[in-house]
């Protein structure tokens, strides 16, 4: 369990303010680059080669591989889109993630990830309220209030790292698991 009525959130995602989707349709590919990024840079997971990102770079590199395989034509994306595509890149790359989607709902994986000190990437949906029409976002904190009243703290692919919004935006989930071997 968690303690309401105080944000539980990860750290560091100024880094990455400037990491904005030049077109909405790329929401995905940013959005998963950002997520990545992180595993790579505070966690120390080997989620992208360091011949195309060495820690703390730009993602340059990283969207011109990722864009092909999660947005080849520009269309927006779903959960399973997204999932599918980042197990292709992990196994392509040979790297021991996978991506873990849902496609309902978001308030569950949320918070076992954030309390486990991994990011979450999230789907808003126009249908639940999003004043982003539908969009992916990466989620680094979250917070309910002892009335029930549930927050995210999002980076937005828009230049706003600490953007607050209503957990009811979320519909859909892309996290990764990291791959033991023995």
């Amino acid at each position: 369990m968690y303690p309401k009525n105080q944000w539980i959130e990860l750290n560091a995602f100024s880094f990455y303010k400037n990491w904005q989707t030049p077109s909405g349709f790329l929401c995905g590919t940013y959005a998963s680059s950002v997520l990545l990024a992180y595993y790579q840079d505070v966690l120390a997971k080997p989620t992208i080669p360091v011949t195309t990102r060495q820690p703390f770079e730009n993602q340059k590199k990283l969207i011109d591989i990722l864009q092909p395989i999660l947005q080849p034509i520009d269309l927006p994306t779903v959960p399973l889109q997204i999932s599918f595509g980042l197990n292709w890149y992990f196994h392509k790359y040979q790297l021991p993630f996978r991506a873990r989607s849902t496609s309902i709902g978001s308030w569950q994986r949320v918070t076992k990830r954030i309390l486990a000190g991994e990011p979450v990437m999230i789907g808003l949906a126009k249908y639940f309220g999003s004043t982003y029409g539908n969009h992916w976002v990466v989620v680094h904190g979250f917070y309910e209030s002892n009335d029930g009243q549930r927050y995210y703290k999002i980076h937005d692919n828009w230049g706003a790292t600490e953007k607050i919004i209503p957990a009811r935006w979320g519909n859909g989930t892309i996290s990764l698991q990291e791959i033991k071997t023995k």
